[in-house]
């Protein structure tokens, strides 16, 4: 008898469980229906760093300064490198005067071998009517031939110029670059909250010289994929503080996370914890919102 009661008593609890979870499934796969979800206020930061070792040889900011997009925030050592690059482009100003001069000698060859051309032709008639002496056009066709070779030879230059001027070009691109990796740009205007260096330091490649605060806080909401529907990006949303009421502000979607997960303990109670999710990034419009701050995200018609 007791055994029976038991039994009935778990088939009991067994459907109510059954019902109760039905009706919450039946909650989220409801797109007709507004869904209400906690999002938490992500600060936004970014660490600069350079792509190479040196000494730092520049103030570094401090914590709390802002700083603009493309203002240089940091310099390495740099040791005979603008000496370097001034010798190099030395040697390319030679290399152009060289070709200058190489120019020249061709347009003088090619002038001579035009006269040279125009009087054989005149000695030839004359040959040919017994006037002149044969050995006097071979003179004028030996002429000729050495015309011909030095501008072959000068074109060749060319093409050893232009070789030089490559490897040359290659070497000051390289000084150029390597100079640029040494100045240190911030790419986003933000203010500075960690300072990892300072001036004199010597700092590896890829190590943090500044961390930045580069925007206000994002908020990241965990949405169940049957209502991503009412999230599209560049949509735009409800959101309010959930400590305390006040009037809600609009928040645009900016981006979805392409991979799901389980549903945070954050959102127990507002979904079922074996639920997956996808991070949903929005941007608030409207208001002001402080990192760690956790708000109320009311998306659907």
């Amino acid at each position: 008898m007791k055994k029976g009661i038991w039994l009935a008593v778990a088939l009991a609890i067994g459907v109510a469980g059954a019902w109760g979870y039905g009706a919450l499934v039946r909650q989220e796969n409801d797109d007709g229906r507004k869904v209400r979800l906690l999002a938490l206020a992500e600060e936004q930061r970014l660490d600069i760093s350079f792509s190479r070792n040196g000494r730092l040889t520049t103030r570094v900011p401090e914590e709390g300064e802002t700083v603009r997009a493309g203002e240089i925030v940091a310099r390495l050592e740099e040791p005979g490198l603008a000496e370097d690059a001034a010798d190099l482009e030395r040697q390319g100003g030679q290399i152009v005067a060289r070709e200058n001069a190489r120019q020249q000698e061709v347009a003088k060859l090619q002038a001579q071998l035009a006269q040279t051309r125009s009087e054989t032709r005149r000695l030839a008639r004359l040959v040919g009517e017994g006037i002149s002496p044969a050995a006097d056009l071979e003179v004028l066709q030996h002429r000729l031939d050495e015309y011909a070779a030095g501008i072959r030879a000068l074109e060749a230059q060319k093409g050893e110029l232009e070789a030089e001027s490559s490897v040359l070009n290659s070497r000051i691109e390289k000084v150029r670059r390597f100079e640029k990796e040494g100045a240190l740009a911030s790419p986003a205007t933000g203010t500075v909250l960690t300072r990892h260096h300072r001036q004199g330091e010597f700092v590896s490649a890829g190590d943090p010289i500044l961390t930045l605060q580069v925007d206000a806080p994002y908020l990241r909401v965990e949405v169940p994929e049957e209502r991503l529907s009412v999230f599209p990006i560049g949509g735009s949303v409800r959101v309010w503080p959930q400590a305390r009421g006040g009037s809600p502000f609009p928040a645009r979607v900016l981006s979805i996370k392409p991979r799901s997960e389980f549903a945070t303990r954050r959102n127990w109670g507002l979904q079922s914890r074996d639920l997956k999710t996808f991070s949903v990034r929005l941007k608030p419009e409207g208001g002001v919102a402080v990192a760690g701050q956790t708000f109320v995200v009311e998306a659907g018609s």
